[in-house]
């Protein structure tokens, strides 16, 4: 029985060695025959672990581009925020200066208004007339009224008026006449017709202008009446003798 089963594995063995060809032996030795579904195993594992590294790569990659555009977005912050605080502080300093602008453009105005002011009190003492001591203002001119008591003729009167740097007074107006004849009943004005007979004509060379202030019926040159007076009670003009004396009126 033994050398049954002896000759039957020595078969088996024979049959083995023939089944295999000659090409799959090799001087090294045998080589076992792998099965096809573990090669593809193998090529599914290696291909899903390639898979992961590309993906691990491309994480990593994106990872990095993160982070740079992170800091990119810090820095970039970072310089804002220092921006911002630097137009603040510009802010601060010019709210500072226009504070101070503005205190100095005050200042300025109320000196500019003190400045017209004064310009305007200035022009305002050009036109308005100083008067004298002894002289009387009135309707911004000054006038100088004979001494209470004094008489003198009528050229004599005018020769007071320029030595007083005036001469007589001149009437072109109803307040005027009305004024003058408060001081005096009877008062010389400077109105004559000496170069003319009926040409009147006051001491500064001008014409009388229109019908005056004369009494009802003057003048009348009764007597050689050349100068004229103003004489109440109506304070009308009256042509008389030159050589009456009588107070006098000056202006200046």
């Amino acid at each position: 029985m033994s050398v049954e089963l002896n000759s039957k594995t020595a078969e088996v063995k024979r049959d083995s060695c023939t089944l295999m060809a000659p090409d799959d032996r090799s001087k090294y030795g045998w080589l076992p025959q792998i099965p096809v579904w573990w090669i593809g195993a193998a090529a599914v594992c290696l291909g899903f672990l390639l898979l992961l590294v590309i993906l691990g790569l491309v994480a990593q990659i994106g990872l990095m581009e993160c982070e740079n555009l992170v800091y990119n977005l810090t820095k970039d912050r970072d310089a804002l925020r220092d921006e911002r605080d630097q137009l603040k502080r510009n802010s601060s300093s010019l709210k500072k200066e226009l504070d101070v602008l503005q205190s100095q453009y005050k200042a300025v105005a109320a000196s500019r208004d003190k400045l017209q002011e004064d310009v305007r009190r200035l022009n305002h003492s050009k036109t308005e007339r100083i008067c004298y001591q002894g002289w009387i203002k009135f309707n911004n001119k000054c006038y100088y009224a004979s001494d209470k008591g004094a008489a003198k003729t009528w050229e004599e009167s005018r020769k007071d008026c320029l030595q007083r740097r005036a001469d007589l007074v001149i009437i072109t107006t109803k307040d005027e006449l009305v004024f003058v004849s408060k001081f005096y009943s009877r008062t010389w004005i400077g109105l004559s017709d000496m170069q003319q007979e009926n040409k009147w004509r006051w001491v500064d060379g001008s014409d009388l202008e229109g019908r005056g202030f004369w009494q009802s019926g003057e003048p009348n040159n009764v007597g050689n009446e050349d100068c004229v007076e103003l004489s109440n009670p109506n304070g009308e003009w009256n042509d008389m003798p030159c050589e009456n004396e009588i107070p006098w009126m000056c202006e200046d």
